[in-house]
């Protein structure tokens, strides 16, 4: 079975994955990726069976012959701010503390694609530091940024809390404050072409099971509630 994954759940996802193929007798085949490079993968692709992508892009594919109904929310994540283990935290919890952080930091590091990178940028922009900023700041196509800080490259990463996390010898320093905080919520949907329908709804129903919700909260992600 094929699966097209953001990136934002690869920990959690990688630890529930040999349990659903214990269960079901399968092989998984998952690929991670910001999820705009995923859809372009989607769209070439006759192999893919099932995507978790954002919420938004879900439901905007479930529109189009690419895939099809019930979309199933999974998980959501923030996005915050992590360094090397053992530094000093600096103050991010207010928007005047969080901005003069970006002015002290000597160097940091974001994505260049997927949804928390696009949105960092964004951010940066409305402050009016990009020229200060542009620097000191290493911006990654796709991946982990928190992997620099661990390379020695830079010093602080801002990317989705679940991604952060997601990288050993870092320290999460806390979430964007609430007022300019951008929460994203990942879904699942089967593709059109799916080869393995049965497969792929039993992952669903696998991915949101009490035994993957508990994963998910370690990894940093708040399960979304069964309705």
């Amino acid at each position: 079975m094929k699966i097209l994954c953001s990136t934002a759940l690869k920990a959690a996802v990688l630890e529930i994955i040999p349990l659903y193929e214990e269960e079901e007798g399968i092989t998984v085949n998952i690929t991670f990726g910001p999820t705009n490079a995923l859809i372009k993968e989607l769209d070439s692709s006759i192999q893919t069976d099932l995507v978790i992508f954002t919420q938004d892009a879900v439901q905007n594919l479930l529109n189009t012959t690419l895939l099809q109904g019930p979309r199933t929310d999974i998980a959501s994540t923030g996005i915050g701010v992590a360094m090397k283990k053992g530094l000093k935290k600096p103050d991010i919890a207010q928007i005047d503390s969080f901005k003069q952080f970006l002015l002290d930091a000597p160097s940091l590091a974001y994505t260049s694609d997927g949804v928390s990178g696009l949105y960092v940028e964004q951010l940066i922009l409305s402050f009016n530091m990009t020229e200060a900023l542009v620097a000191k700041t290493k911006r990654i196509k796709g991946g982990l940024a928190a992997e620099l800080i661990m390379k020695g490259d830079v010093l602080y990463a801002l990317q989705n809390i679940s991604e952060l996390a997601s990288v050993d010898g870092v320290e999460i320093i806390g979430p964007l404050p609430k007022e300019i905080q951008k929460v994203t919520t990942f879904s699942g949907a089967i593709a059109s072409r799916s080869r393995n329908m049965n497969h792929a709804v039993n992952f669903l129903k696998k991915i949101v099971s009490p035994e993957a919700r508990a994963i998910f909260r370690i990894k940093g992600l708040d399960p979304i509630e069964i309705k």
